[in-house]
């Protein structure tokens, strides 16, 4: 079964259009994948970030970050975008030079304010890669931006309790006005909520809905999966979170998914005596689903009966009673048979003396070609040294050779000792980054296998880790 699920692993590939009167221009999605990058730098790149805190808040903020493997200069063409309630709502737009084997982090800070601010980036060449990092006092997640609108999107997990802070982010990047409807599942059901029916999004803006407060239509929710449908227009969505309660604690914020999908794949999961490790699994179509959850890279474990996820509900899997699941860690698979499609995302959370730290991380979609990439990139990389910062998983039932390469101002160069590292057939390696020069700089992560490449860095609170993917290449 392990074989036969890697076989199936697959996506479609995303192709925009070239930028028009120094905008960016995106098609529809067709086949909806996960952000991910080329080396074929004759097309253009047009890329959507979710937005990062822009308050100038002391200690509250964020950075766009921006990398350029080649060996030209490459003028990226930025608007800065803000809510249509800000001080000033009006974009700002910038031209920027990111030079030859470079990564550039602009601190969103100095260009825009606004409770959040969203960058619409559009470069003539898409080897060029961008991303995002969001700073926070109970975390600093990193987050790829999007490659490609869509007019569905879907967060699979959602908390508001304890006053704990859940806002969905909402950017428009285009000339005209934008309409979106937003359905709920809870602990309690489905909803559609009023206030949530034929929202506008203003053109060139970002809307921050913020559903634990009063008003907010979500208080008190341990459950909260969000569909969000534009009837008019093409968005980008994003989360952002403050977990203050219910054994959680940290700041998540990354994009959600722009498509329901059959499978949902995860690199880095963990058990251990400090770990509490859940799976939101949202069922958005209108009947019910079936879905097969198999652990990888640890042999053998019982067969797990398959989840019941009703039309339009939300259910929570914990795989912390498994008793054949060996402690360490893990990758997994969740998937439906018939075309069924979901929504999965993954809540870790360690907890070290007694201040828990929770990561949140949407699975890793398929490709329908059967395509699954062998080279990774990273743009936003520690400035510090990390321990396993980096977590691997082989989908192929054959041994692979993992090469590491940081972006230096002469182009890639090997990371000492990080040459033909061995890697077992669906296998899970992880990776420490530690090498002084690569800090800060790109990273590359190339297989002689297909693989999937999971992000574990340093959060910056507690003992926190913030999760995300490296970008596959495509």
């Amino acid at each position: 079964m392990v074989v036969i699920l890697a076989v199936l692993v697959a996506g479609g590939v995303l192709w925009r259009g070239s930028p028009q009167a120094g905008r960016a221009v995106f098609t529809e999605l067709v086949q909806a994948w996960m952000p991910s990058s080329t080396f074929d730098s004759a097309r253009v790149g047009n890329w959507v970030c979710p937005g990062v805190p822009g308050t100038g808040e002391p200690g509250i903020g964020g950075e766009i970050v921006i990398s350029n493997p080649g060996p030209d200069p490459v003028t990226a063409r930025i608007t800065w975008v803000v809510p249509a309630t800000a001080p000033d709502p009006r974009p700002i737009d910038e031209l920027v030079e990111v030079g030859p084997y470079s990564v550039r982090r602009l601190d969103v800070g100095t260009r825009h304010q606004g409770l959040f601010v969203s960058a619409v980036v559009a470069v003539d060449r898409s080897d060029v890669i961008v991303e995002q990092q969001a700073f926070h006092p109970a975390g600093n997640p990193v987050s790829a931006c999007s490659d490609a609108t869509s007019n569905e999107w879907f967060l699979a997990e959602g908390f508001t309790l304890g006053g704990s802070v859940n806002r969905v982010l909402i950017t428009n990047p285009s000339e005209d006005l934008a309409i979106v409807n937003i359905a709920f599942a809870t602990a309690d059901g489905a909803r559609l909520p009023s206030a949530y029916q034929g929202l506008p999004v203003a053109a060139r803006s970002i809307r921050v809905l913020d559903l634990g407060v009063a008003g907010g239509g979500a208080q008190e929710e341990s459950r909260l999966a969000i569909s969000v449908r534009a009837t008019r227009g093409q968005v980008v969505v994003g989360r952002a979170q403050h977990q203050l309660d219910g054994g959680r604690l940290g700041y998540t914020l990354s994009l959600g998914a722009p498509s329901a999908r059959d499978q949902w794949w995860f690199a880095g999961g963990l058990k251990a005596p400090d770990v509490t490790e859940r799976f939101m699994v949202y069922n958005p179509t209108a009947a019910p689903v079936e879905v097969d959850v198999i652990f990888l890279g640890v042999g053998d474990i019982q067969p797990i009966t398959p989840l019941q996820v009703p039309a339009r509900q939300v259910v929570v899997f914990d795989p912390g009673p498994l008793s054949t699941l060996v402690e360490g860690r893990h990758a997994a698979v969740f998937s439906t048979s018939g075309g069924s499609a979901i929504v999965v995302e993954r809540i870790l959370t360690r907890v070290e003396g007694a201040r828990p730290a929770t990561s949140v991380l949407l699975g890793a979609p398929p490709r329908p070609d059967g395509y699954v990439a062998n080279v990774w990139r990273s743009a936003a990389t520690p400035s510090v040294a990390t321990s396993e910062a980096f977590v691997l998983y082989n989908i192929d039932n054959s041994p692979a050779l993992v090469n590491v390469e940081y972006l230096s101002p002469q182009g890639p160069l090997p990371i000492p000792g990080m040459s033909e590292i061995e890697l077992d057939p669906a296998g899970i390696l992880t990776l420490d980054f530690t090498y002084e020069r690569a800090l800060g700089a790109e990273v590359i992560i190339s297989s002689t296998t297909r693989i999937l490449v999971e992000r574990n860095y340093l959060s910056g609170f507690e003992s926190g880790r913030s999760a995300s993917w490296a970008l596959p290449m495509r």
